[in-house]
């Protein structure tokens, strides 16, 4: 039997037996402006991660990331191109092992734009733009290569 080593939310490593580990794609956006990304920061952890969700049955992931970066901004940015793709194993809150595929687009602002409008966010979610140049992988939760890549498709 083998078994997968899967990380908890505070990256302490867990070992499943594969057939214990469930399937999961998610979605995440990475929308930098002005040498500035947008980020979500865990209360709990300290740390950084782009605003998405883990996808379920009947909604396109492009439909869910544009809903979750309205709600965050109040904009309706224009969906980009897939920018990275990756595979995490985890442990979620419950002590269930996943194997999660994680879908990375990028974003950008609509050339015609009316104000945007601070949503309320839960207490869980504390959206900051972050400045690239000073942003390193230890103040990410995840998604930093995905950031990476990003920087190379808006070729900064």
């Amino acid at each position: 039997m083998a078994t997968i080593i899967c990380y908890d939310r505070e990256g302490k490593a867990q070992s499943f037996a594969s057939e214990e580990i469930g399937f999961r794609p998610a979605v995440y956006g990475i929308f930098i402006e002005n040498d500035q990304v947008f980020l979500l920061k865990h209360p709990e952890t300290n740390l950084f991660y782009p605003p998405g969700e883990v996808l379920v049955e009947d909604k396109p992931p492009t439909q869910v990331v544009r809903q979750q970066f309205r709600k965050l901004t109040g904009l309706v940015l224009q969906l980009g191109p897939l920018i990275f793709v990756e595979d995490q194993y985890v442990v979620d809150d419950e002590g269930e092992a996943w194997q999660l595929s994680l879908l990375y687009y990028a974003l950008e602002r609509p050339i015609i734009t009316m104000a945007p409008t601070m949503a309320e966010v839960d207490d869980y979610e504390q959206p900051e733009w972050i400045p690239l140049d000073s942003l390193q992988r230890e103040q990410m939760q995840f998604g930093y290569e995905a950031i990476q890549a990003a920087r190379l498709y808006l070729k900064l």
